[in-house]
């Protein structure tokens, strides 16, 4: 970019944002950041919801990476005017800045005709009703989805001691994490911690009586006191639905992050990064890769741009981890799905094992479960001897 802008207003108190923000001042950014966020408990640890929060008592606590210098102002965004920068707000009026950066994240997708009262979990109020359910003493629970989130709900409910049972039209859980590798494995994990599962089975109904929830599934009816649908994540855009930027599947951008307009063209001066953002890679096809990690790497590459560097973030391979049944799960690349799956490690009194995934001539993707030391040498390409 051809000089650092004044005023940046950045829609969403992500960690992505955060990342930009701090960078930025690392940098020497003299400018304002001006940050919108329609969540009151924003900013906030998201990991952590599914996990260690659903088993403890305690509030939503504030991020410790949110640069303290900055203020939230708490507002919805409902609109952008591309051409002159201004985010729309529902209440307080108009921001204009100089550049716009949309870091709104991805909110749960809802199945078609849900009923009124099924749980979801994407933010801290999402937690919170599900603790407030367990702990109202709910024995029970069906959860709609057997990717990581839902999987990860399953292992924390279990441990509260609920009866849960997954549901899932894929044949294997964590189906999209794993790109269908593990997944006999992960089926295993969630079995010796008590959860049933109904995999390769689609969701015909689901219905409420007085007393509990019923969910049928190819034609069994599954009952329980909770129902929580984790069948994915939708990229916050629908308030951009009037802006002209291009909204196939988030926000479509270059390798720096700048986001395309409907017809093709470079927004001036508007920005995507995190969930929300589907970047486009030198064959012209564009991905949106949902994680922590990278999130915080398009951040940090956006502060470099502003400032003039070449940024070499986002040429890092993709992160990703999740934490459940016992299991500290990392993948390390792209995980190619006809990929051969080779063990080269295991230790089974901890649960540990490590799997190259592609030729090991070549540049594999890894897979770590409880195997943080071998898996860390191995994504830096070290010998797994030493």
């Amino acid at each position: 970019m051809n000089g650092s802008p004044s005023r940046v207003a950045i829609v969403g108190a992500s960690v992505a944002s955060a990342m930009l923000i701090e960078r930025s001042l690392e940098l020497g950014f003299s400018g304002e950041f001006v940050v919108i966020d329609s969540d009151p408990n924003a900013p906030y640890d998201r990991p952590p919801l599914s996990k260690q929060f659903l088993l403890g008592t305690g509030p939503v606590e504030r991020a410790d990476w949110w640069p303290e210098s900055v203020t939230i102002i708490n507002a919805k965004a409902i609109g952008l005017v591309t051409a002159q920068r201004t985010v729309l707000l529902d209440r307080l009026g108009e921001i204009q800045a100089d550049a716009v950066v949309i870091a709104t994240g991805a909110g749960s997708i809802r199945l078609p005709n849900e009923p009124a009262g099924v749980l979801s979990l994407r933010t801290a109020e999402d937690a919170l009703a599900i603790r407030a359910a367990v702990d109202a003493g709910a024995k029970s629970a069906v959860i709609i989805g057997a990717g990581t989130i839902g999987s990860e709900l399953a292992s924390t409910l279990a441990q509260r001691g609920l009866r849960v049972t997954v549901v899932d039209l894929a044949q294997k859980p964590m189906q999209r994490f794993f790109s269908g590798h593990l997944g006999e494995e992960a089926t295993a994990w969630m079995h010796q911690a008590g959860v049933v599962t109904h995999l390769g089975v689609a969701v015909e109904s689901i219905s409420r009586n007085a007393e509990n929830w019923t969910v049928r599934v190819s034609g069994e009816d599954l009952q329980a006191d909770l129902v929580i649908s984790a069948v994915g994540a939708r990229p916050n855009t629908e308030w951009l639905s009037y802006s002209g930027l291009d909204i196939a599947n988030g926000i479509r951008c270059n390798a720096h992050g700048k986001a395309f307009l409907a017809n093709g063209d470079v927004a001036e001066e508007i920005y995507a990064i995190g969930d929300v953002s589907s970047r486009q890679a030198e064959d012209g096809s564009f991905s949106r890769f949902e994680s922590w990690t990278q999130a915080q790497r398009h951040g940090a590459a956006l502060a470099e741009y502003f400032a003039g560097f070449e940024s070499t973030e986002l040429e890092q391979a993709p992160y990703g981890w999740t934490e459940q049944f016992g299991r500290m799960i990392q993948v390390h690349g792209t995980l190619p799905p006809q990929g051969e799956l080779v063990q080269v490690y295991a230790a089974d009194d901890r649960n540990a094992a490590l799997y190259r995934v592609g030729p090991s001539d070549e540049d594999p993707a890894w897979i770590g479960v409880n195997a943080p030391r071998h898996f860390s040498r191995a994504s830096m390409g070290l010998s797994l001897l030493s």
